[in-house]
């Protein structure tokens, strides 16, 4: 114990233990498990220990030190709690679904969003392409994710994506195709398609 500090750590505490239960009121802190307590006498006991009374009244040093100690584990709480939050989220969202977009963390619906309008003109244009052609157009111009998300969602590589694109480039020279889709889109969501 700090020698100039005349007293035990028993009558430190009898006499200073109000300042604890004032700042976990103060701060408007629940403390079931008495852990806020717990850490208020540790802080009571390290002030007794580093204590130099030509700096300051002890009175003003144990409120400055249990009150920190005591902010300091309220926001680690915090953060322990937003941590728990967001892992809760993710296993959640990755139980209930598998996919999800990457750029949004939504999940990723099965079918794509198409206007009631344009649904037999997108049958149409399906039926001339390949299943990766169609997952190209489906991912990157109707949901607009990225390369990499589209290849991290289809368990693929980049380059694999990127081949799909050009196949589906290729097609599009089809003048047939090409109507179709230009029905279907507005003209900068045919430009992404065409563009190299």
């Amino acid at each position: 114990m700090n020698p100039a500090i005349k007293l035990t750590f028993e009558e430190i505490v009898n006499q200073h233990e109000g300042r604890i239960y004032y700042y976990i009121h103060k701060l408007n802190i629940n403390d079931p498990h008495q852990e806020f307590y717990q850490e208020g006498l540790c802080a009571l006991w390290s002030a007794c220990e580093t204590y130099l009374p030509e700096k300051c009244l002890l009175d003003t040093y144990l409120n400055y030190t249990i009150r920190n100690r005591l902010v300091d584990l309220l926001r680690k709480k915090q953060r322990e709690q937003k941590h728990d939050k967001f892992v809760y989220q993710e296993e959640t969202k990755m139980m209930e679904s598998g996919n999800r977009c990457n750029q949004m963390n939504l999940p990723v619906d099965k079918d794509p969003p198409i206007p009631n309008e344009n649904l037999e003109l997108w049958a149409q244009v399906k039926a001339q392409l390949t299943e990766n052609q169609w997952k190209w157009i489906d991912f990157y111009i109707l949901r607009d994710l990225s390369i990499k998300e589209i290849a991290e969602q289809e368990g693929v590589t980049v380059d694999a994506v990127k081949g799909w694109a050009r196949q589906t480039r290729r097609k599009l020279k089809n003048n047939r195709i090409r109507k179709l889709l230009l029905h279907c889109l507005h003209c900068d969501d045919m430009d992404r398609i065409i563009a190299v």
